[in-house]
């Protein structure tokens, strides 16, 4: 506080002009202050400095009192740390972090490597066409090479077309599967049912990897159940009222 005061006491005095006269009043102060220090007389240690004597008394005063300080409010020696225990945290600290940063990364290269395999494919396959989601089969499970052979009109067309003649898939039992890490034919045996009547045939599916997915490549006869040995429709039969000329054309 006091020298915030200070300053702004000496500030405002540097801000302010003295006059003439303020500035002679000044000069003859000075010459006074002068003539006082001449008065002054001066100790003998300050003009011939301190004796040998005197200044080894000082100095064993000087001890005397630190002595008794210390004695008074003793020092507490800095606590030495134990070599033992602190090399040891730092052993298990940096195994922990070594660890995580392993575990990170294994789990990482896991998430981003991560294959479901062609039978989980498979049953998402199956899976959507139990729901008759024909749109996610077609954009999300079948291969580019089998969209540019079969157009998504015509996919789900044949499919509804299945469905209307059979029944919607109702199960999709995996028979056989063979194959290796690049290429998959999963052998189903594949139920349909419409108006509490079950069809069922054989098909097969088959899957190629590629970019670290599995996607359908051939579906087989899962949209065409007679192509895997269901029954074809029957027709509707002539009626009792209908007769031969109707159904037949006449000769000549």
């Amino acid at each position: 506080m006091r020298d915030i005061t200070r300053a702004r006491l000496s500030a405002v005095a540097k801000s302010r002009r003295a006059s003439p006269e303020e500035l002679r009043e000044a000069q003859a102060r000075i010459k006074e202050i002068d003539a006082e220090l001449r008065q002054l007389e001066l100790q003998p240690e300050t003009k011939q400095g301190e004796e040998r004597q005197a200044r080894y008394e000082r100095m064993l005063r000087l001890r005397e009192m630190r002595d008794d300080f210390e004695s008074r409010f003793p020092m507490r020696p800095p606590r030495q740390p134990n070599s033992m225990v602190l090399a040891l945290v730092m052993t298990i600290g940096s195994f922990l972090t070594c660890a995580f940063c392993a575990g990170g990364f294994y789990f990482a290269y896991s998430a981003l490597s991560f294959n479901p395999g062609p039978t989980a494919t498979a049953q998402l396959f199956w899976t959507d066409a139990q729901s008759q989601s024909y749109q996610d089969i077609y954009l999300n499970l079948l291969g580019s090479n089998l969209r540019l052979q079969i157009p998504q009109a015509q996919f789900s067309h044949d499919a509804a077309q299945a469905d209307s003649e059979y029944g919607h898939v109702t199960s999709a039992t995996l028979e056989n599967q063979s194959g290796d890490n690049t290429s998959a034919t999963l052998t189903y045996k594949v139920t349909r049912t419409k108006a509490g009547k079950a069809t069922t045939y054989t098909t097969k599916l088959v899957l190629a990897s590629s970019n670290n997915s599995w996607s359908v490549t051939d579906i087989g006869a899962a949209i065409y159940p007679t192509e895997g040995g269901a029954p074809p429709t029957g027709t509707e039969t002539p009626g009792a009222n209908t007769t031969p000329a109707a159904t037949k054309s006449s000769g000549p």
